[in-house]
């Protein structure tokens, strides 16, 4: 408030009977005592009751209400009935009919001991559970044997992940042709060298419509009778077949003239009986835009060469050449340490002014290089700094 109006405030006489001298409106409530009810809920003596006391007895009329004194706490209605139950049950039980019944079921429950039992000590002669002997030195049963999926050794060259990918083309294309499950020529895991010979000589002619089964084109019609005799056994139930597949392949070796060239004993123990690249690419042009198809070219490419297809690479690939490709550059090998890559570079090396060294160089490397180190070790020494 200004100077001016507290001056005449003052001066003015009061309308209302008696005041006393002028209080700003902030002194006065500044200086008003505090309610008594506030000074009552900041002290409460420890026997006194609370608050939440005072509100019960207040609502009920009576110093002592119904309830709970802690509404909160302690045991609830449901908490006391079961107590109630278990203390009821209890007392059923300990009745006499109730024991001499328990005693008589754990009576007939027991195994009547023999005269001649004797608890054992030690478990020399107790009878064993489990094998009697060490499972180690039994021999291998039927269903014991494994067999890898994929080659032993991952195949590296170029010409034979053709050559691969040329055999998986061809039986694809005939398992198309019969209408037998594509994937099922994975149980197949190395042809016959009179088989893989014929497959080797089939060439793959890719049709206008791009369909698998039109694709081939067999040397002659022996062989493609023979090729689709032999296909026709795989996944067969019954072992009579395929046994009658070996004896068609032996009828038709000896007109078979031109294919039944023997290869040298030695070839014979390499991957694909020695062959080392396709007769021709035709193959590297087909499509695998079909689900079905791709996923089997795949899983055969696989297990015949030991690369893995991550499922990336796999949803990217649309042709064979993209799967040989992508194989072909996984196999390069990376250097371990940029070090090595830059020794290797010609670029670096002509350059007369750069330098590539495997570690950190040192100044006294530097010195050493420069036919410093002697002269230094040489002052130091006469200098008593180094033994």
């Amino acid at each position: 408030m200004r100077p001016s109006v507290r001056l005449l405030n003052l001066e003015v006489p009061p309308i209302q009977g008696a005041r006393t001298l002028y209080v700003c409106s902030v002194c006065r409530h500044a200086a008003r005592p505090r309610p008594i009810v506030t000074r009552q809920f900041l002290r409460n003596a420890s026997n006194a009751n609370s608050l939440t006391e005072k509100v019960r007895r207040k609502i009920w009329g009576t110093d002592n209400p119904p309830g709970l004194k802690d509404p909160y706490g302690g045991e609830g209605a449901l908490e006391r009935r079961f107590k109630n139950k278990g203390a009821q049950v209890i007392e059923e039980a300990e009745t006499p009919e109730a024991s001499q019944a328990i005693d008589a079921a754990a009576s007939e429950d027991a195994v009547p001991a023999s005269a001649d039992y004797e608890p054992a000590t030690t478990w020399d002669g107790l009878d064993r559970v489990g094998h009697l002997g060490r499972w180690s030195d039994l021999p291998p049963a039927p269903a014991d044997v494994y067999e890898s999926f994929q080659v032993p050794k991952k195949i590296t060259k170029k010409e034979l992940l053709s050559l691969a990918a040329h055999q998986a083309v061809v039986e694809l294309c005939l398992m198309h042709k019969l209408g037998k499950p594509l994937t099922s020529i994975c149980e197949v895991v190395e042809h016959d060298k009179l088989i893989f010979k014929m497959i080797w000589k089939t060439k793959i002619v890719p049709s206008s419509n791009g369909q698998w089964s039109e694709a081939l084109e067999y040397p002659n019609k022996q062989a493609e009778e023979a090729l689709v005799y032999i296909f026709k056994q795989i996944g067969a139930e019954e072992a009579a077949e395929t046994v009658e597949a070996t004896e068609q392949v032996e009828e038709t070796e000896e007109p078979l003239d031109e294919l039944t060239e023997d290869l040298d004993t030695e070839q014979s123990k390499l991957a694909f009986c020695g062959y080392q690249k396709p007769r021709d690419n035709g193959h590297l042009s087909l499509s695998l835009n079909d689900p079905a198809t791709k996923f089997a070219f795949l899983k055969r490419f696989s297990q015949l060469t030991g690369h893995f297809f991550p499922d990336p690479a796999a949803q990217s690939i649309t042709t064979v050449q993209e799967a040989v490709t992508y194989v072909q550059q996984i196999m390069k090998s990376k250097p371990k340490k940029l070090a090595d890559y830059l020794a290797k570079n010609q670029q670096y090396k002509k350059a007369p002014n750069v330098k590539v060294f495997a570690k950190r160089q040192k100044r006294s490397d530097r010195d050493e290089d420069l036919g410093r180190k002697k002269l230094i070790e040489a002052e130091l020494r006469a200098r008593g700094l180094l033994e």
